[in-house]
């Protein structure tokens, strides 16, 4: 299979995958038991008020008819209007989505940056002092929850040093300092799952690289032990690991509910997170689909990236 028909039938999976979420989701949003039109209300929640504002919102209509409506208009560009805020769905993910997007931008190259050496040296160092303590990181990072250490972080860093701000978001264009400052302790929280996770992968994918015979034959041509490494074995290693970082990559976006909600980020995760308690159909809709599109385009530049390392892998999906 030539480079071009794997990329073409990656992206043809686009439109199935993409069609199975927006039915998947408009089904799971709409029957969640509650209505959007009681959350609006309030006490003044009234089953003749209800009905009336479900009728304008298009809530009395037959699923089928409303899932149609709305697909046709996400086609179009038009994710809805949202309930609560009464804007523009695309507007507000427009906005928040840029946040959340700069929290991964940063926490992925922290991530990579600890995780990469740590685990070459827990490899080339195996069972040594150095090993025991990677592995003994990788463990740790991967058993405590999010929420924990983001609060441990807080309260180190924030309440007893004092040395960063507690919580809120300063845009880059404001304040490019402040906002650094206040992005340090959530890219922190949200970076020490990902160094675990990849960590343990480029150890283990080291390892294996070793063992390879390939490895045992440049030794006995006496080619160095550094120059087997860094120029042969380190890049065989990293295809595992860089489908990993896809994996992680694509899993913060949506796994920043805990973390924007815990430091006040208005990013896509907490306005999720908001939507939901509202009962804000057009605005969950619209946010889940856009993780999920997220998630999908990430797949397709790992799985790309790592045809590109390793073409047997285009032989193997022919």
């Amino acid at each position: 299979m030539q480079w071009y028909e794997y990329f073409l039938k990656r992206v043809l999976l686009f439109v199935p995958i993409m069609w199975g979420v927006s039915v998947f989701v408009f089904l799971i949003v709409h029957l969640v038991p509650g209505s959007p039109a009681v959350t609006m209300l309030g006490v003044q929640a009234t089953p003749e008020l209800v009905e009336e504002i479900e009728r304008d919102l298009g809530l009395h209509r037959p699923l089928p008819i409303q899932y149609v409506e709305w697909i046709t208009g996400v086609l179009q560009g038009d994710l809805g209007h949202s309930y609560s805020n009464r804007r523009p769905v695309a507007g507000i993910l427009a906005e928040r989505f840029w946040i959340s997007l700069q929290l991964v931008l940063m926490t992925m190259p922290v991530a990579f940056m600890f995780a990469i050496p740590l685990g070459i040296a827990a490899a080339l160092k195996k069972h040594t002092r150095v090993d025991y303590a990677s592995m003994g990181i990788g463990v740790i990072g991967v058993s405590i929850p999010t929420f924990f250490s983001a609060v441990l972080l807080m309260a180190v860093f924030a309440v007893w040093l004092g040395w960063l701000p507690v919580s809120g978001y300063v845009s880059p264009r404001e304040d490019l300092v402040e906002s650094i400052r206040h992005m340090i302790l959530p890219v922190m929280s949200m970076a020490l799952v990902a160094i675990a996770v990849m960590m343990r992968m480029m150890r283990s994918s080291m390892l294996d690289t070793i063992g390879e015979e390939y490895v045992r034959f440049l030794k006995a041509k006496g080619m160095s032990r550094r120059t087997i490494m860094l120029g042969h074995a380190l890049k065989n290693s990293f295809i595992p690991v860089i489908t990993i970082m896809g994996l992680q990559f694509g899993y913060m976006l949506s796994g920043a509910v805990v973390i924007e909600e815990i430091f006040a980020i208005p990013g896509l995760g907490r306005t999720i997170l908001q939507a939901v308690l509202q009962r804000d159909y057009p605005l969950v809709q619209g946010s889940v689909l856009l993780i999920a599109l997220w998630f999908a385009v990430v797949n397709l530049v790992t799985d790309l990236a790592v045809a590109y390392l390793d073409p047997r892998i285009m032989e193997d999906d022919a």
